[in-house]
């Protein structure tokens, strides 16, 4: 299967996904694709499970887990030390020093408040601080600005409320009734019908416009001009007026020259 993202639906959705890093409106084939693609382009292994999802003020977004950043540490050679233990107010906070074979190195600090607590649930808690503190570090030092699940597990529940899930768009009419054109409005001829009439010498002839408007005339200059505009696509301006018969076509303006048909002289 190839890990290509499918294109999204329109420039909003893609501004929200690229810029607003809310996946939510994602297919689940696109999540999946997008997914893959961020594990082969960091180098890790899809199979691991290396990113969980957490819906976070109203996005769905990707997070870091252990096994992330184990994998970076390993890929990139990180070397990590704790540079500083101390206990501020009731929170136990963890400074990780993490550095890199080219001789680049990056601090991050891990928090924890341990206020009221004893015994094991004290000592789970300053773990906790220098496991947050190293992979914090791990993904700085990375290039990666996302969360660690450490991290993830502090954030209060209601941050974590799901988007509303989009409205339906409603169905377009399938052939909606087109807008009678305005004076002067260029438009393109549709048809080109011929009728006959009571006189066996004279043709009638019907020419339907884009504007969904139908007009006659009886002047074969004007059908020959409204055929050819038809058969090149060409847009006109067609002048028209009221009549016994209906709307009768007078003019149509065109690139192309009047025929002699045309001129009245």
């Amino acid at each position: 299967m190839e890990n290509t993202l499918e294109p999204v639906i329109d420039g909003a959705t893609a501004e929200r996904v690229l810029l607003d890093a809310d996946l939510s409106q994602l297919s689940p084939a696109q999540r999946v694709s997008y997914y893959l693609k961020v594990c082969e382009l960091l180098g890790l292994n899809p199979l691991t499970r290396p990113f969980e999802y957490i819906v976070l003020n109203g996005k769905l977004t990707l997070y870091a887990r252990r096994e992330a950043t184990e994998q970076l540490r390993k890929l990139h050679h990180v070397s990590l030390t704790i540079a500083a233990r101390e206990l501020v107010e009731e929170t136990y906070l963890v400074t990780a020093r993490a550095v890199l074979p080219d001789g680049r190195t990056d601090e991050s600090i891990g928090a924890k408040s341990i206020a009221n607590l004893k015994g094991e649930a004290r000592a789970n808690a300053m773990m906790t601080a220098e496991t947050k503190s190293k992979r914090r570090v791990t993904l700085s030092i990375c290039g990666l600005g996302m969360l660690d699940e450490t991290e993830v597990a502090d954030i209060p529940a209601a941050a974590q409320i799901p988007p509303p899930a989009p409205l339906p768009k409603p169905r377009p009419d399938p052939d909606p009734p087109p807008p009678p054109a305005a004076a002067g409005e260029w438009v393109r001829v549709l048809e080109v019908r011929e009728a006959p009439t009571r006189n066996p010498k004279v043709t009638m002839y019907r020419v339907t416009l884009s504007s969904g408007e139908e007009v006659t005339t009886i002047k074969t200059g004007l059908a020959g001009r409204a055929k050819r505009a038809r058969e090149a696509q060409t847009p006109v301006i067609a002048m028209t007026e009221k009549s016994k018969f209906g709307i009768e076509l007078v003019g149509l303006v065109t690139n192309e020259p009047p025929t002699a048909d045309e001129i009245p002289f």
